[in-house]
């Protein structure tokens, strides 16, 4: 099994809330952090610039897919920004996200 840091782009605040909560309710991750900031990036061949609201999600492999799913029916974005990092840390805190997933 593999710990992950998933990072979620989201359009709003309160999709980014709301996405924030499911995934723990859900226990698809243990714990949640949301941040926001200004992005850039190219989409239809023009440079945008949008304020995202990013959850970053702590979980195992196992629920990466069901994840992505949720994501998929919450964004408004047509190609929602998810990416995942393998990530290490102290025993206790892995066992917390085996505990809570």
């Amino acid at each position: 099994m593999s710990y992950l840091a998933v990072s979620v782009g989201l359009p709003t605040e309160a999709a980014a809330a709301e996405l924030s909560r499911t995934l723990v309710e859900e226990r698809l991750a243990a714990g949640t952090r949301i941040v926001s900031g200004t992005s850039h990036y190219r989409w239809e061949g023009t440079v945008h610039e949008r304020r995202y609201w990013t959850v970053l999600a702590f979980t195992t492999d196992a629920h990466v897919d069901a994840i992505c799913d949720l994501v998929h029916a919450l964004s408004e974005d047509d190609l929602p920004g998810v990416t995942y990092s393998e990530i290490d840390a102290p025993e206790e805190y892995l066992a917390w996200i085996d505990a809570q997933t």
